[in-house]
C-alpha cells in the first residue's frame, strides 16, 4: 500500500502512566488526548527561543479535547487551557503526553 501525502489533521490517542501513591505504590492512569497534527516545520515552530520545546506550552497548543480526566469528586473534567494546565502540575504529565504525541502523531514501523 503506498502511502499518501495528505493525512488527517487530528490524531486520537491514550496517554498512559502511572504515579505512587503515599505508600509508594504504583497506581495506574491513562486518559486520552484528541489533537492537532502538525507537520514538521509546524512543530518546530512552537519551540522557545532557545530552541527547547516547553512540553505544557506545546501540548495546549496542540490539544483539541480530551476524555477519561476527573476532577476531585470523580466527575469527568472538560477540556479547557486551565484544566491541561492543572492537570500538567503533576509531575512528568505533561512530558509523558509530549512523548506520546510525538509518537502517535507520526509515522512508525510497521510490525
Amino acid at each position: 500500500m503506498a502511502i499518501k501525502i495528505i493525512v488527517s489533521d487530528t490524531v486520537k490517542f491514550k496517554v498512559k502512566g502511572t504515579i505512587k501513591d503515599g505508600n509508594g505504590i504504583d497506581q495506574p492512569f491513562d486518559f486520552s488526548l484528541t489533537c492537532k497534527r502538525l507537520d514538521a516545520d509546524q512543530q518546530a515552530a512552537l519551540k522557545d527561543e532557545n530552541g527547547n520545546i516547553v512540553y505544557v506550552d506545546f501540548m495546549e497548543a496542540v490539544i483539541q479535547d480530551w476524555s477519561g480526566v476527573k476532577d476531585g469528586n470523580d466527575e469527568n473534567l472538560p477540556y479547557t487551557a486551565d484544566n491541561w494546565r492543572a492537570l500538567a502540575k503533576v509531575q512528568g504529565v505533561a512530558q509523558l503526553a509530549w512523548l506520546t504525541y510525538m509518537r502517535e502523531s507520526g509515522a512508525k514501523e510497521k510490525n
